[in-house]
């Protein structure tokens, strides 16, 4: 079963464009304006406390959650884990549906993205600054999408959204392919006093570790874009299957292999080397490609609407 969480805003831990926020409130907006329209709805949100947040679950049409002995559908009020009203109501359509899943999906990506985001502020305080040339095509992606994000023309917004989607994925593909090869050359053994008579080893090390985790890094926020073009675009399956297959390829570099290798590694600019590394792993753990296969092809679909009944009661209020 799938379920797409809506907050009454968006986190604000990971840093959207003005045109990405003003999307999710107008959505959001939409679909209360549906949601007030609900036989039933507006009377039993008029008993609860009107400031206080609840979650109203929606559940398709035929799902098994919260349909009654008579069939009739139940929207279910929670707060602090416990339901406090159950409201029998129509039947949630496809286009209620529809419409609910529009806002989930951007903050399920945006979900991701945060998470992403924490990993790849992770890595980037072992580096100072990126080697702009070797990664010039994801800069240049995330350039064109943030220049899609101000446009007004849909015409327009698309077609930058798209050739940064072009440029993300070209910089992403070469990117990871060199992540692959950096990964293979740090150093195997912890170097000993007697490596640095010869030359500076321990110098040549900490180099190899700063490449390798700067293509990390710059793999990380190619992906957390590339999933905000499609978004953008509004292909939400698009948008999952790709950060799935690339966090899967950024794995088969040899993520593994960094981690126990960047473990015999000296701190670098005071942070230990495989604190991002580790990181990544544990991520994979909680959710892997069986997660987000979930995700993009759900048994089920039930949304959870953070909610506050004043919102509901809006259009009564200005009828009276």
């Amino acid at each position: 079963m799938s379920k797409e969480i809506i907050p009454i805003s968006l986190s604000q831990e990971i840093s959207l464009s003005d045109s990405e926020k003003k999307e999710f409130t107008r959505r959001r907006k939409s679909l209360v304006s549906e949601l007030r329209c609900i036989t039933g709805l507006p009377e039993v949100v008029s008993a609860l406390n009107q400031d206080t947040v609840y979650k109203l679950v929606l559940a398709p049409e035929g799902a098994k959650l919260y349909k009654d002995a008579q069939g009739n559908l139940k929207g279910v009020f929670y707060k602090d884990g416990k339901i406090v009203e159950h409201a029998k109501f129509q039947e949630v359509g496809p286009s209620m549906l529809k419409a609910a899943k529009a806002v989930g999906a951007q903050v399920l990506l945006v979900s991701i993205a945060m998470q992403l985001n924490r990993i790849e502020e992770q890595v980037s305080k072992i580096f100072k600054e990126f080697h702009g040339d070797r990664l010039a095509e994801i800069e240049t992606g995330k350039s064109l999408f943030r220049q899609a994000c101000g446009m007004h023309d849909s015409e327009k917004r698309e077609q930058l959204a798209l050739h940064a989607i072009t440029e993300l994925t070209r910089g992403f593909e070469k990117t990871v392919s060199a992540l692959s090869r950096q990964i293979s050359e740090l150093p195997e053994q912890k170097l000993s006093f007697f490596d640095n008579w010869i030359g500076d080893k321990s110098k040549e090390a900490e180099e190899s570790h700063k490449m390798a985790v700067e293509s990390f890094s710059a793999c990380l926020s190619a992906l957390q874009t590339l999933a905000r073009c499609h978004l953008f675009l509004e292909e939400r399956e698009v948008a999952l299957s790709s950060v799935d297959e690339g966090l899967s390829k950024i794995e088969k570099a040899g993520v593994d292999i960094a981690y126990v290798r960047s473990r015999l590694a000296p701190k670098i600019n005071g942070h230990f080397p495989e604190d991002g590394w580790k990181q990544f792993i544990e991520y994979r753990k909680t959710f892997d490609s069986s997660s987000f296969s979930t995700l993009i092809h759900p048994e089920e679909d039930v949304v959870e609407i953070e909610i506050k009944p004043s919102e509901l009661m809006e259009k009564k209020h200005a009828e009276m």
